[in-house]
């Protein structure tokens, strides 16, 4: 955290330092007197006490009536975090003893007492989500003085509420998605605040579903030892905004085998083992994940993996059904089915692939408009027709599209005019099909930083391949600028229509 809880509560150890004796409040001063307090959609009661000057830079209000202080302040990170980072302090201090904590993924209230060799304090501390941070509002007095404050207290908590309005209708059919990738940082380390903001500002812009990669092999390390603490955070933040969640799980990684646990490399996919290990995985998955995702693919872009190894397409649909089978016994709504990308599959001649694993609970498809070498020279008002192929190849099975978009780079003989024109055409071609596809994601929310995408093009060939550099080049920039977003976090013109095409098309 950019400031710990800890190195503020100092602040109120240095105060009681000073052994200044402080007034026994009466249970009238103050106690039946109440003032709203209000920022963005965050709002609390507050008792109207005096407001006074706060030490502490995070505080937006602070109050005291000489005995007691209340202050309220933000954290740019989800309660749960706060609150962990609380706990682990107290745990690990012998001058503050955690004495409760009530933790949900919205809500966290915590009381706690700090002493020294003079007084002991007492603090009751609320956190809400809000506005893609935690509200914080304490009450701190000393411990002989704290149970007057009970009341107080407990109106502050019951009081206190997040009136977001600009949530999205919720469709069944028809939804927008995105791919929600937060502004680039100096740093490649994943920034929280970052991604926080990035969630709200796709849900004001009214997207409903998004779209995630996740890698078996980043969660167990080691067999049947899972590390959550990326995905808890990650799906709680989601929540947190309300999205539906569509998850893919990189098995394959569009060209080659995704990342996997390493004892399991070169297995067949339908190898004893591997698919014990697969189903344990994504039963541990959907089992801890219930009620938060709502769509679940098993591979990633797969035909263009079996364009290269044909033989190995009936070992993955025996692994899948099995798999799928698993899922759904653990989590019986959540549907289940594989990605394919639709634009190679018809200039591959893979379609016969799709048809073959076209046996989920959905299918699942990328498109994007290009010609040879990435370029995008394309009509975007195909994008409906493009549609009703996918449809017609889908048969009677539900068809979600979890990636389009469109580059800007000139490189490519992209634009941002062009990319502005494609989102029209992706809005007038779902308002057409609303009902026979399930969600449209656009790739991406914002552009990654040059050097993230250079990184993120290695992963599509196999260790120690040396790709023609000119053709890495173009690949680089290919997957780079299809952000509606610049990497610094400046709107392009798309951006701006689709924000509109969004707002004219929820009913």
């Amino acid at each position: 955290m950019k400031r710990t809880l800890p190195a503020l509560l100092a602040l109120l150890l240095a105060v009681l330092a000073c052994g200044s004796p402080a007034p026994t409040p009466s249970p009238d001063d103050g106690a039946a007197q109440w003032t709203p307090f209000s920022v963005g959609n965050f709002s609390v009661e507050l008792p109207a006490w005096p407001q006074t000057k706060s030490s502490d830079e995070q505080a937006i209000h602070n109050l005291s009536d000489g005995a007691a202080t209340v202050w309220v302040k933000t954290w740019p990170y989800i309660p749960r975090l706060v609150a962990d980072n609380v706990s682990k302090w107290a745990e690990g201090n012998k001058k503050a003893t955690l004495l409760s904590e009530d933790v949900t993924p919205r809500k966290a209230r915590l009381e706690f007492t700090l002493a020294n060799t003079l007084n002991t304090m007492r603090l009751s501390t609320l956190l809400l989500y809000c506005d893609a941070q935690s509200y914080e509002v304490t009450l701190g007095a000393l411990e002989k003085d704290f149970e007057s404050y009970h009341d107080i207290v407990e109106r502050i908590a019951a009081s206190a509420s997040c009136n977001t309005t600009d949530r999205p209708p919720q469709l069944t059919s028809g939804a927008l998605g995105m791919v929600i990738l937060p502004a680039s940082t100096e740093s490649d380390s994943f920034d929280p605040t970052a991604y926080q903001q990035a969630l709200a500002l796709a849900r004001k812009s009214g997207v409903q579903v998004s779209h995630y990669y996740l890698q078996w092999g980043d969660i167990e390390k080691s067999p049947r030892v899972y590390d959550w603490t990326v995905t808890d955070y990650v799906f709680e933040a989601q929540s947190l905004e309300g999205f539906q969640v569509s998850v893919v799980v990189n098995v394959i990684h569009t060209t080659v085998r995704g990342r996997i646990p390493s004892d399991l490399a070169g297995l067949p996919f339908d190898d004893p083992r591997f698919v014990e290990r697969l189903d344990a995985f994504l039963a541990a998955f959907a089992g801890r994940y219930a009620g938060r995702i709502h769509y679940l693919s098993i591979g990633n872009e797969v035909n263009n993996y079996f364009a290269a190894h044909p033989d190995e397409v009936q070992a993955y649909a025996a692994a899948f059904d099995q798999a799928r089978q698993t899922v759904r016994a653990v989590d019986p709504g959540l549907p289940v089915g594989i990605v394919f990308a639709y634009h190679d599959a018809e200039t591959s001649g893979t379609l016969d692939i799709v048809r073959t694993l076209n046996r989920g609970d959905f299918i699942a498809f990328t498109l994007y408009l290009y010609n040879e070498g990435f370029h995008f020279t394309r009509d975007p008002a195909l994008i409906g027709e493009y549609m009703d192929r996918m449809l017609d190849l889908a048969g009677g099975t539900p068809v979600a599209i979890v990636e389009t978009g469109w580059s800007t780079a000139p490189e490519l003989d992209g634009s941002e005019q062009g990319q502005a024109e494609y989102v029209r055409q992706v809005f007038a071609a779902l308002a057409e099909r609303r009902e026979r596809i399930r969600f449209v994601s656009w790739f991406v929310l914002h552009d990654s930083r040059r050097e993230t995408c250079e990184d993120n093009a290695l992963t599509f060939f196999e260790p120690g391949t040396e790709p023609d550099p000119a053709a890495m080049d173009a690949f680089v920039t290919f997957i780079c600028y299809f952000g509606l977003r610049r990497a610094d976090g400046t709107p392009k013109p798309g951006w701006d229509v689709w924000v509109q095409q969004a707002r004219e098309y929820y009913p």
